[in-house]
């Protein structure tokens, strides 16, 4: 064999190996599903009243009796009671697979909802499966470690969570949110995005984060950030950001977290030096 046929075996081999794990985690994401979607018909939470607001009290529609409370009770999900407290953290197989089975009725009942389990299902099982917490020691120090994937839980809604998150390698930014589809327009999406603001403004304040939180949101989700008090961003992207975002459509969109932040030391993982100073930077020039 020669030289070059053996690197193309190798590169098959790899390539192999990359299909059969894709398939493996696809297999583990479906055994959960299963197991979700049979807690959530447990608790007559996937009925055809689940995602209403169908008026017929009788109905045992677990989201469709939350929708309704929530508008004749003027319900705002913040952290007044325990009862309608807002937690994000990391989610149990049985949460995980809720979501899923949530996330497959959603794309399979509403047009032109967002296909997570189709499109997504396995790489958000690869981040559930991923042991290291994303972020560097300085990050986790000023505001804990938070696994890759997080869902979100208010006890008011029931055992399922309602929305999960996926962080970047910075362990600050969000990659991925998405919330489900009967719970929209509730307040509780801008709840969970502003947990994880909150928590990126703690971390600039202490210099273990940017003072500028920058995001790549759908074009769907463009208004919702817009809301959120992003704008959006200019500037010149990397060449495999630029290539990414012109194939999924991605927007860049930034937000200012700090007004007077804390002047940089020079060597913190996201400062960028100038141009005409890199080699040459020291933390006696600030």
């Amino acid at each position: 064999m020669t030289v070059v046929e053996r690197q193309v075996a190798a590169m098959l081999r790899k390539q192999r190996e990359e299909q059969d794990e894709q398939a493996a985690l696809s297999r583990r994401a479906e055994e959960l599903r299963s197991r979700g979607e049979q807690a959530l018909n447990d608790n007559g939470d996937l009925d055809e009243d689940s995602d209403s607001e169908h008026d017929d009290l009788e109905r045992r529609g677990a989201t469709g009796r939350a929708r309704r409370e929530f508008r004749d009770r003027g319900i705002v999900f913040d952290s007044s009671t325990d009862e309608v407290t807002v937690t994000v953290r990391a989610m149990t197989d049985l949460e995980l697979g809720m979501a899923f089975a949530w996330m497959r009725r959603d794309q399979r009942r509403y047009e032109g909802a967002t296909s997570f389990w189709s499109k997504a299902g396995t790489g958000i099982q690869e981040c559930f499966e991923e042991e290291r917490c994303p972020g560097d020691k300085d990050v986790h120090a000023a505001v804990g470690a938070w696994p890759r994937l997080t869902g979100a839980f208010v006890p008011f809604l029931g055992p399922a969570p309602f929305a999960f998150a996926m962080l970047k390698d910075d362990g600050l930014t969000v990659d991925t949110m998405g919330v489900r589809q009967g719970f929209r327009r509730m307040g509780l999406g801008r709840t969970v995005a502003s947990a994880f603001i909150d928590r990126a403004r703690r971390a600039a304040k202490v210099r273990a984060g940017p003072p500028q939180c920058i995001i790549d949101a759908v074009p769907d989700a463009v208004a919702f950030w817009r809301a959120m008090g992003f704008s959006n961003r200019g500037g010149a992207d990397s060449p495999t950001t630029a290539v990414m975002r012109k194939l999924c459509g991605d927007v860049a969109m930034s937000m200012t977290l700090l007004e007077d932040p804390p002047t940089p030391r020079g060597h913190e993982w996201w400062f960028e030096k100038p141009e005409e100073e890199k080699g040459y930077w020291s933390d006696d020039s600030w």
